[in-house]
């Protein structure tokens, strides 16, 4: 049997690179977070014990800022090591179900949300797998534009 010293049901965490306008959403965790206080992530989370990778994904983001997406493509996968343990980390394309909505802050979650184009990756201010991901997602969706297909 696998223990488990993490509060987490799971060590599996997916989080969505929500699309809007040609434009990926990062979100500021609130600085009453333990790990990574006030820095930018994508939205998401850990899987619940038996949940599918989709309806966890869509659950997170709904959780954290009341937004309903529809979850695509897996962008980037990733491996690392916290103060939880060892984890997979798996990054998806998600499009809004609804064009028009825009995020709510939780405040236990998210201190803010930007929308940022490829041109402003800095904005996430730091460098990391997500921002590897967040970069294969503008790729993705610069490839689709050529096409004229959402994935």
């Amino acid at each position: 049997m696998i223990s488990m010293t993490n509060e987490h049901e799971t060590n599996i965490v997916v989080v969505g690179l929500i699309e809007k306008n040609g434009k990926i959403l990062v979100a500021r965790r609130s600085n009453n977070k333990t790990m990574f206080p006030g820095k930018f992530e994508l939205p998401g989370g850990h899987l619940d014990k038996n949940e599918t990778i989709e309806a966890g994904l869509q659950r997170e983001i709904k959780e954290e800022l009341r937004l309903e997406v529809r979850v695509s493509d897996i962008v980037h996968a990733f491996t690392y090591t916290d103060n939880e343990g060892f984890k997979a980390e798996v990054c998806y394309l998600c499009y809004l179900e609804d064009p028009d909505s825009e995020p709510v802050l939780n405040p236990p979650d998210h201190s803010e949300v930007l929308w940022i184009g490829p041109d402003q990756i800095d904005r996430f201010e730091q460098e990391t797998d997500e921002t590897e991901a967040i970069r294969k997602a503008f790729k993705k969706l610069q490839q689709s534009a050529k096409t004229g297909e959402q994935s």
